[in-house]
């Protein structure tokens, strides 16, 4: 079950969660799900053994990282420029190591949708939060690039689980593209396979959102992150329904359904990361373990 093999010189990205097996998982996902970049959370915190382990495996399959600057102090970050210093110093190691490894891209997180950082902005849609967020981005691209290397440094936009984020522009950051993060949802039912393409992605707000992203940053390319998990996993309906379709065969068919989607209509679209290759979350209230994975989850 995968999204890919897409068209070629896409980037076909799974977030992933590396087991013991490193360079076992690596060659299964290209192998067998066409996947050939991988997205991991927390680099920062991995031993140097441990990461020339990864780099050296993703050298000899001819696979790339997207390596994330995504740590920030909860208990005090407002986007400010010394936010940006302290997100700086918490990579900076990781920085300089993967400097001249297969990096497909840089990706700077934006905290956009942590409430105790909106809570010191007056909320997300206050003039005070979109006025810091551009000149966040700006410094924090600004302090990345020296350490960059050759790797290009994308921004991060979310628009919110129900597009109401009123986000500006950060094309002015500099930033050499942008990880748009956007979800497809159950309109009045669960797609179950019978309506349309369309319907089962539910294209009319992934056309909004990601028009809303290439008007807004105009010229630049753009990675989407996306997801989707099944309500036959679950006993009733999930409080967190990102993504939510009937079984894994509509399964199958929306993440195929959704590469063809950004190629047919998305120049600006250079490749998607999907959520994820072997994560099974627990999300929403109460937490429930959702089923976003390509592979099938273990047995208990």
């Amino acid at each position: 079950m995968t999204p890919y093999p897409g068209p070629a010189g896409w980037i076909q990205g799974a977030t992933w969660a590396p087991s013991a097996d490193l360079g076992g998982d690596l060659r299964r996902m290209r192998d067998g799900y066409g996947i050939d970049t991988v997205n991991v959370y927390g680099l920062e915190t991995w031993s140097t053994a441990r990461l020339n382990e990864l780099f050296t495996a993703l050298t000899s399959l001819r696979m790339r990282a997207v390596v994330r600057l995504e740590a920030y102090d909860p208990s005090t970050f407002a986007f400010r420029p010394e936010d940006a210093a302290q997100v700086l110093e918490r990579h900076r190691e990781l920085l300089e190591y993967v400097k001249g490894r297969p990096v497909a891209y840089l990706a700077l997180n934006m905290p956009v949708d942590d409430p105790r950082v909106q809570a010191r902005l007056g909320g997300i849609n206050s003039e005070l939060s979109a006025r810091r967020q551009v000149d966040y981005a700006k410094t924090l691209v600004r302090l990345v690039r020296p350490h960059a290397g050759a790797a290009p440094v994308f921004v991060g936009l979310f628009y919110g689980w129900d597009s109401s984020y009123r986000i500006p522009s950060y094309r002015d950051s500099g930033a050499d593209g942008y990880v748009l993060t956007s979800y497809s949802y159950p309109g009045s039912r669960v797609a179950d396979g019978t309506g349309s393409a369309d319907e089962l992605i539910d294209a009319s707000r992934l056309r909004a959102v990601a028009d809303r992203a290439v008007a807004a940053q105009p010229g630049a390319p753009i990675v989407v992150e996306y997801g989707f998990q099944t309500l036959a996993a679950q006993k009733s309906m999930p409080d967190q329904t990102a993504g939510l379709v009937a079984d894994v065969t509509v399964k199958r068919a929306a993440l195929r359904a959704t590469t063809h989607f950004y190629c047919s209509r998305y120049p600006a679209v250079i490749g998607t990361t999907y959520f994820g290759y072997n994560i099974f979350k627990a999300e929403g209230n109460p937490p429930r373990t959702l089923d976003y994975a390509l592979i099938a989850q273990p047995r208990r």
